[in-house]
């Protein structure tokens, strides 16, 4: 497990409030949380489904919170009230702690843990209080598949492929770059000139194909990207899609003479600090002995059949000594295994990086 995601709904009997909101993070490192919270009768407009996946939670979180904030104007002080509760709290208990604890319970499926931890926190917004939590794991794989396949919903509805295909960029190799939710930052923050770390997509032309293998046989071999690639942002291009999205075609130097083309989206988060490398491997760890450590990993992933997602939510009322548990399992790589085969390696590879 890489990181912790948790959702949850409150309602409080005391105060007649509801909330809705999430806590997502890694062991050890500050945790990310947002909440809303809105008189009992705005609870239909913050009626959010906790079963939905880490990238449609949060994009539906962001646009219901910034409606009702708008639209309810009672939400602004009880939504800052309380989240000014949550960050006392988490600086009391200790910010390492916290999130660690929340980790340690959402990895070993400990829900009735969470639950009190929960109850703990609310303490001093209500002492009457039901709760429904839903809590999941979640791997580089799983995150980084949500933010490429959403982008590629949103490029193809934005009409931008046809981008890929100009003149300029047509035969070149396809790339894209390592994802990094938590300390990587968005494609407008890389000047020209800046370390890029990513994976081939797709060659190019047949040409390129050869080129590639035969100039990085270590990290590209067989029409496969092995082992990632670190290259230089040579250029940046603002595209503006159909519906208004705000896209970049990058260009990157690869070194011994190719170049690699790519659309990212401004909201994706990407790894871009070598520092990231020494995090992980050592200081000392040269660029071939990073790449033979990834290349074996990626090896060993690759015998085993891709992961499915389960989630784990947890229901349960103060009063109450029950709990109610359900599973669901939900595969992201169902409909896409034939295709995506290439791009599979992306997550593979920017798993090892953290």
């Amino acid at each position: 497990m890489d990181y912790y995601f948790i959702k949850l709904k409150v309602r409080s009997k005391a105060t007649a409030e509801d909330l809705i909101g999430y806590f997502f993070g890694k062991a050890g490192t500050e945790p990310e949380f947002d909440f809303i919270v809105v008189p009992a009768r705005y609870a239909n407009a913050i009626n959010i489904p906790l079963d939905l996946e880490y990238k449609d939670f949060m994009e539906r979180f962001k646009k219901t919170k910034n409606k009702v904030l708008n639209e309810v104007p009672e939400a602004v002080e009880l939504t800052d009230d309380f989240l000014n509760s949550v960050r006392i709290y988490i600086r009391r208990k200790g910010k390492e702690v916290f999130s660690t604890e929340l980790a340690t319970a959402v990895e070993h499926g400990e829900g009735d843990i969470l639950h009190m931890t929960m109850e703990e926190l609310m303490k001093n917004w209500s002492n009457r209080i039901e709760m429904t939590i839903s809590f999941k794991p979640m791997s580089m794989e799983e995150l980084s598949m949500e933010n490429f396949l959403s982008q590629m919903e949103d490029v193809s509805e934005e009409n931008l492929l046809e981008v890929l295909t100009r003149p300029d960029v047509k035969d070149i190799p396809e790339i894209f770059p390592i994802i990094d939710p938590i300390y990587g930052k968005s494609i407008t923050e890389f000047d020209i000139g800046d370390t890029i770390f990513f994976v081939v997509l797709n060659p190019g032309s047949e040409q390129y194909k050869k080129k590639l293998e035969t100039a990085f046989p270590s990290n590209y071999r067989g029409g496969e990207t092995l082992q990632p690639f670190i290259g230089t942002l040579i250029s940046k291009e603002l595209i503006v899609g159909r519906r208004g999205g705000r896209y970049f075609l990058i260009k990157v130097d690869m070194g011994k003479g190719i170049i690699g083309k790519g659309i990212v989206s401004k909201s994706l988060k990407i790894m871009g600090d070598i520092s990231r490398y020494s995090e992980k491997y050592g200081a000392s760890s040269s660029d071939e002995e990073l790449f033979e450590k990834v290349g074996e990993a990626v090896k060993e992933v690759l015998k085993k059949t891709p992961p499915v997602n389960s989630a784990k939510t947890v229901k349960k009322k103060v009063s109450s000594s029950t709990v109610y548990s359900k599973n669901t399992s939900v595969d992201f790589f169902i409909a896409f295994l034939a295709t995506l085969l290439v791009i599979g390696l992306i997550l593979i590879v920017s798993y090892y990086f953290f």
